[in-house]
């Protein structure tokens, strides 16, 4: 009886290490330079979505609150406090990967992609050496593993993206590159290792920014633009396993594409 006792504690430890050792988006930040490629994605995403469709059910309720007539200046402002604190979610899009270009061609499922729809720049959701990211997308076979992960950093310089390619040149030795064309006004910086390909973007981006100014020139009612601008930084890594596979080729937009030029034989 003993012995049984043992073992069925045993099999309890055993199942609450595993459940606590599968990071989750938002609570665990990640670092992806110990990233582990038998990665339980659907794990990681899985309380975001639920309570992404939970809160949005609940937004929809305050909505219809919210349209009927009576409603006091004190209860509606409530409301609008609570509708806020429900937008407090990341917005995770799960999108079934198909062999097929147009939606008219005979075309199979062949893996996921869960891409972040919502995100704060000022999070940190993972890091590699001492750069952040806010935003991490990634796709999976049909059977849930892990094939390629794309992370999202923002900042005014490029001093963070250049610190972590001396790093990485320091670690897996000369950078391999894809100059930029006439198709893409960015080099591709990367490494082809033993169990994946690491490569790495940075990109100028522009960006129309609402100014209120108290002025004669802009009010409250008359409000100005500016243009900032801004470098984005992203860090790709693939499982080699998919490097060559026609999954990945499938693809076709979002921050995935930036990098198909590394996958071409």
């Amino acid at each position: 009886m003993k012995t049984i006792k043992n073992v069925i504690l045993f099999f309890i430890v055993t199942l609450t290490m595993y459940s606590c050792s599968s990071p989750k988006l938002g609570k665990d930040r990640l670092d992806l330079e110990k990233f582990d490629l038998n990665f339980d994605v659907d794990a990681f995403y899985a309380d975001e979505i639920k309570k992404g469709k939970e809160n949005m059910k609940e937004l929809e309720k305050l909505e219809e609150k919210r349209e009927k007539e009576g409603f006091s200046e004190k209860a509606r402002k409530e409301l609008v406090k609570k509708a806020w604190k429900l937008l407090k979610f990341k917005s995770i899009e799960k999108d079934t990967i198909f062999n097929a270009q147009f939606y008219e061609d005979e075309r199979s499922p062949i893996g996921y992609q869960y891409d972040m729809w919502g995100w704060n720049s000022a999070d940190s959701l993972a890091n590699y050496h001492k750069m952040h990211f806010h935003k991490i997308n990634m796709a999976t076979s049909l059977e849930g593993d892990f094939m390629a992960l794309v992370a999202q950093s923002q900042g005014e310089g490029t001093e963070d993206f250049e610190a972590l390619l001396r790093y990485l040149e320091q670690k897996h030795g000369k950078v391999m590159v894809k100059e930029k064309n006439f198709f893409r006004n960015f080099p591709i910086y990367y490494w082809e290792l033993d169990d994946r390909l690491l490569a790495m973007i940075s990109k100028q981006q522009k960006q129309a920014n609402l100014i209120l100014k108290l002025s004669k020139e802009a009010t409250e009612n008359n409000p100005t633009t500016d243009t900032i601008s801004f470098n984005t930084t992203h860090l790709f890594i693939l499982n080699n396993q998919y490097k060559h596979d026609s999954i990945i080729s499938n693809f076709r937009s979002g921050d995935w594409i930036d990098f198909n030029a590394v996958l071409k034989k």
